[in-house]
C-alpha cells in the first residue's frame, strides 16, 4: 500500500501594493519558527524579476510558479513542512497556478486591507526611501485595493488600518492555523 504524501499548507497574503504583504510575512515567519512550525516563505513579486516578460504574461506569473517549484523541491529537502507567501493574487485562476507549483497544496488565501489614505501614505513612506514613481504606484494600490474588495476571493482578510505588524500576524497566524489545522512541524 503506497503512503499518501503529507498535505502542504500554503497561505498566501494577498493585498494591493503598501498594505504590507511581505513585511506581515516575515513577522508571520518568525511566530512560526517560534512555535515549533517548519515554514519556508517566498515573495512572488521576486520570484518573477526577470526581463524580458512575455506579453501574455505581464506579471511573469508563469515564471514565479516555476521558481516556486523549483524553491519548494529545496525547502522540502530542508526540512520545510508548510508555505508562507506573499504577494499580489488577483483571482482563483492565479492562486491555483501558484499552489499548483507546489504538491500536494492546500492554499489559504488572505487579503490584508488598508484605507486608500493609509495605503498611499505607506507608499509615499516608501517611496522616498526608494526614489519610486509614488504618483503611479499609490493609482495602482487604489485601483487594485477596489478590485480585490469588489472580487472577494480571499478565505480571510486581515485589517492592517491604524494596527502595528505583531498584531496583524498574530491575526493572521491564528486564523490560518484556525482554517488549515496543523501547518508542520516535528
Amino acid at each position: 500500500m503506497a503512503m499518501r504524501a503529507r498535505p502542504v499548507p500554503m497561505l498566501f497574503l494577498s493585498g494591493p501594493p503598501g498594505v504590507g504583504k511581505t513585511t506581515v510575512a516575515w513577522e508571520m515567519f518568525g511566530r512560526l519558527v517560534d512555535s515549533g512550525h517548519w515554514p519556508a516563505f517566498v515573495d512572488l513579486d521576486l520570484l518573477g524579476a526577470c526581463w524580458p516578460v512575455p506579453e501574455d504574461d505581464p506579471y511573469n506569473e508563469r515564471m514565479k510558479a516555476r521558481n516556486l517549484a523549483a524553491m519548494w523541491q529545496n525547502y522540502r529537502a530542508a526540512g520545510a513542512r508548510c508555505v508562507l507567501a506573499a504577494g499580489v493574487i488577483e483571482s482563483r485562476d492565479r492562486l491555483a497556478l501558484y499552489a499548483g507549483a507546489v504538491p500536494n497544496a492546500v492554499p489559504v488565501l488572505c487579503r490584508l486591507r488598508a484605507g486608500r489614505q493609509e495605503l498611499a501614505a505607506r507608499i509615499d513612506r516608501r517611496g522616498r526611501e526608494r526614489g519610486a514613481d509614488l504618483d503611479k504606484l499609490t493609482r495602482r494600490a487604489a485601483h487594485l485595493s477596489a478590485q480585490l474588495e469588489r472580487d472577494d476571493i480571499e478565505d480571510f482578510c486581515v485589517e492592517t488600518d491604524g494596527r502595528g505588524v505583531p498584531e496583524v500576524a498574530r491575526d493572521a497566524v491564528k486564523e490560518w492555523l484556525r482554517l488549515a489545522g496543523d501547518v508542520g512541524g516535528p
